[in-house]
């Protein structure tokens, strides 16, 4: 599974930038012991304290600051102070089309395999780290879709229950790329005009 998916997106050629404030997340898949037959992809749901977002299912990542090379440099910096995942543990396989969200920041999505056991934690931003065995989005009794309105535009986008948690918006537009790029999922956002 792990071969397909670095093969697939090696043949990626993310779309251009924008001029939009830019953020970095991490797409992190755990490929270790436990989840060689299964690997399962990281999220984190914000903690209730902070003010953006606040209770939401994301992947861990952030707006991009000076010190920071690139985006993907964000994305892992950002994991390490969120879910102290250690950046020397991530190997990068790929980067996914951006998104722009609805506070009109360019989110750029990079995807890393974690092959070895991560001692995580989250910050005090993060009020849980979960993951989600990329078998379970491979089920389609497992969509669900969800309508939510956007510059005079219906969208019905995927959505998923695991457990207790909601992953919709755009982590959930991202894992449908993820899924349909690598997997051959047909998971789209349908899209109706007011």
């Amino acid at each position: 599974m792990i071969d397909s998916i670095k093969q697939k997106l090696a043949k990626l050629n993310p779309n251009n930038p924008t001029n939009l404030k830019k953020a970095g997340v991490l797409i992190g898949i755990l490929n270790y012991d436990q989840y060689e037959e299964s690997p399962a992809i990281i999220y984190t749901q914000r903690s209730s304290n902070v003010s953006t977002h606040s209770g939401e299912v994301s992947f861990p990542g952030g707006m991009k600051e000076k010190v920071d090379t690139d985006l993907y440099q964000t994305a892992l910096r950002e994991s390490h102070e969120e879910i102290n995942l250690d950046p020397l543990m991530v190997e990068r396989i790929g980067q996914l089309n951006h998104l722009v969200s609805l506070h009109n920041i360019e989110v750029n999505p990079y995807v890393g395999l974690i092959n070895k056991k991560p001692n995580l934690r989250p910050n005090e931003e993060i009020g849980e780290i979960f993951e989600v065995p990329i078998n379970f989005f491979l089920n389609p009794d497992n969509l669900t879709t969800q309508k939510i309105e956007r510059d005079n535009i219906k969208l019905e986008i995927p959505t998923w229950y695991y457990n207790s948690q909601k992953i919709f918006g755009l982590t959930a537009m991202f894992t449908a790329d993820l899924l349909n790029i690598c997997f051959g999922t047909n998971i789209g956002i349908i899209r109706e005009k007011k």
